[in-house]
């Protein structure tokens, strides 16, 4: 593996580093273009270090795995030239402005795109939060009319604001005789609503209110609160038509479909911001927007995201809203388990008879499980294309065939497995769970648990090949002698103690749990290390209620965590076919925690220098046995260095 060093602006070497250090560093300005780079295999015979090395060092800009743009140093200057040299090239003064002010049209992205209509769904969307007035009728016990059920028609104003859930008003100018009145079901709220005016009636589901309160006595009585859920009246009653969901997202570093899955298609949409792209440059391109095209249980989703802050799936056939609002969630959730974020919240669900949706005739607001924002992203085509290059001599064989994006074909077999194996579904909210909770102890009993369902699940699928003896006549002529000799010592043995060693013989022949957890990986062609191995055997720790580490250790619980999660998200992708890259995110966050990148720099040079040192006092002495376990221990450190195992290919 290829050791780098760069000179500091103190003359001073730093190093060693891999390459997606020297990456980072020249990103963040550390290592300028002109900074001198050095590593160990500029030529044979090289050296250990750049200072006892009597071979050149290059300039980090004469490197071809560094191209200019990687350079913060040269990215404001590039920009700038590309403007000066479009300037240059332009004749009239405010030319230039024109020219940047009009976006470059590709025809032969945009005239073969599919027209979609989203101003429709939007303004419909906008509309429906709006603020209106209405009427409702609630049924309420009568307290002074001997405990009667009543129904009485009240004023209900819809008030929009930030705050999640529309926000409701409802005035009683004569307060109703009801007991409990601090509890919203004294009122009926909690019963399904019809709230109706002139223009448009809204169904509002049972159950939907929170956030409820009132002053009494007082009067007029208000009754405050949010509904979680509501719908205008469709005339298709969101049966049998084609469905679209639009999310706005809070993410300032959104990972989108496009970000991991491969793209189907462009869309050329009916709003030009949406098609129209910036550069570097100061210019902009119009080129639509790509998508993804997912299918689950014969029906067709395109999955993307615009202006890089709403995500949309549409139905391209036509079923019932509440079957297409459970594969829109299991969409969400398939992507998180690769991106490390899963984007709930506020879900605007618009019902159409058109595929285009040029025409709306439903809107359904709903408040849906909370978004899960974290860093643990397993799938990064740009980060595996940083650590594998095409001028790595191993590249060709190992790493170009997985050098793309998950296909269409493997992202739909996901969330086929996860809409038809309950077992599944219920193991990838637990990987969500687990990136949503802030305490490692806790994250690691939710990994625990989905680990142990999922190897459940998929060894059933491989029960033969997980027992010990595979051949069915074998296993049964063991278990037939074991039973004979049980019985030669019916005599001897209490009747309890034979039923009791009759049942361990009839289950001689099935693995461990522990056996079980691990052969299941082995039988879906992942190849675990040691070091994974002892992480599967901490998930009994946290299943029955022990301490793997002490809680001061919040680091390493956190690696544990990371590793399971890791495992899991691995498991469960080659289950659907994926061959590809999965990152270690227990390896990744020494990238992301300086404190601790510091401590494991400081521990591999304290090892490097000490095994040199063996090295070379073994050479003076002549000490063959001690050198060769020198070099030996040495090339092994420098193997399994921690760094060197961010990126496993499954």
């Amino acid at each position: 593996m290829k050791k780098f060093y760069f000179l500091n602006k103190n003359k001073q070497w730093k190093g060693p580093y891999i390459l997606p250090q020297i990456l980072y560093f020249c990103l963040d300005g550390t290592i300028v273009p002109t900074a001198y780079l050095w590593h160990n295999k500029l030529a044979t015979d090289i050296g250990k270090h750049p200072s006892t090395s009597i071979y050149a060092r290059k300039k980090a800009q004469d490197f071809a795995m560094l191209p200019v743009w990687i350079f913060g140093y040269n990215i404001r200057i590039i920009a700038q030239n590309m403007k000066r040299k479009w300037k240059k090239r332009l004749s009239k003064k405010d030319d230039w402005e024109i020219f940047a002010a009009t976006p470059i049209e590709n025809a032969a992205i945009t005239e073969n795109a599919v027209k979609i209509y989203l101003l429709p769904s939007i303004t419909a969307i906008h509309d429906f939060g709006a603020p209106g007035n209405y009427f409702v009728k609630l049924i309420y016990i009568d307290l002074e009319n001997q405990n009667t059920v009543t129904l009485s028609e009240y004023p209900i104003q819809l008030i929009p604001d930030e705050n999640p859930g529309i926000r409701f008003a409802i005035s009683m100018a004569h307060p109703p005789a009801v007991g409990g009145v601090e509890h919203k079901e004294s009122y009926g709220l909690h019963r399904q609503l019809v709230l109706m005016s002139g223009s448009e009636n809204i169904a509002v589901a049972e159950n939907s209110v929170f956030d409820f309160s009132t002053r009494f006595p007082f009067q007029p009585q208000i009754l405050n609160g949010r509904f979680r859920q509501a719908n205008t009246i469709s005339p298709n009653n969101y049966k049998n038509c084609y469905n679209r969901l639009i999310l706005k997202v809070t993410d300032d570093k959104i990972i989108g479909p496009l970000n991991i899955i491969a793209h189907t298609g462009m869309h050329l949409y009916d709003h030009d911001k949406f098609n129209v792209h910036s550069s570097l440059m100061g210019l902009s391109f119009k080129t639509g927007g790509s998508y993804s095209e997912v299918v689950i249980g014969g029906i067709h989703y395109n999955f993307y995201d615009v202006e890089g802050d709403i995500i949309i799936i549409d139905g391209a056939d036509k079923e019932d809203l509440s079957a297409f609002a459970q594969k829109a969630e299991i969409i969400r959730i398939a992507l998180a388990i690769m991106s490390g974020k899963f984007y709930g919240g506020i879900c605007n669900y618009i019902s159409s008879d058109d595929n285009n949706f040029n025409q709306v005739d439903g809107i359904w607001y709903e408040m849906e499980k909370q978004s899960v924002l974290s860093s643990r992203r397993t799938i990064d085509l740009q980060f595996f294309r940083t650590t594998f290059k095409e001028a790595d001599e191993d590249y060709a064989e190992k790493y170009k065939a997985i050098n793309a994006p998950i296909s269409t074909a493997t992202f739909s077999a996901l969330c086929e497995a996860l809409w038809t194996d309950e077992s599944l579904m219920h193991a990838a909210n637990l990987i969500i769970s687990g990136m949503g909770n802030s305490d490692p102890l806790q994250q690691g009993a939710l990994y625990s648990v989905a680990l142990e369902t999922l190897t459940t699940t998929l060894g059933q699928v491989k029960s033969k090949e997980l027992k010990p003896i595979s051949e069915k006549e074998i296993s049964q002529a063991f278990v037939a002698e074991l039973k004979a000799v049980l019985a030669s010592y019916s005599q001897k043995i209490s009747e309890e103690a034979l039923i009791i060693l009759g049942k361990n013989i009839d289950g001689v022949n099935r693995p461990t749990n522990r056996d079980k957890l691990v052969k299941t990986f082995e039988l879906y062609g992942i190849e675990l290390t040691e070091e994974d191995k002892e992480t599967i055997d901490k998930r009994n720790d946290y299943l029955h209620g022990r301490n793997p580490l002490d809680l001061k250790h919040t680091f390493e619980l956190t690696q544990i965590s990371l590793r399971l999660h890791t495992l899991i998200v691995a498991l469960l992708l080659k289950y659907v076919g994926y061959e590809g890259h999965i990152i270690n995110l227990d390896i990744h966050i020494y990238l992301s925690d300086e404190e601790k990148m510091l401590e494991l720099t400081v521990e591999s040079q304290a090892t490097y220098t000490r095994l040199l040192g063996e090295i070379q006092q073994a050479v003076e002495s002549k000490d063959e046995e001690k050198f060769n376990i020198a070099r030996t221990e040495l090339g092994e450190y420098l193997e399994n260095n921690k760094l060197a195992e961010l990126v496993r290919i499954i």
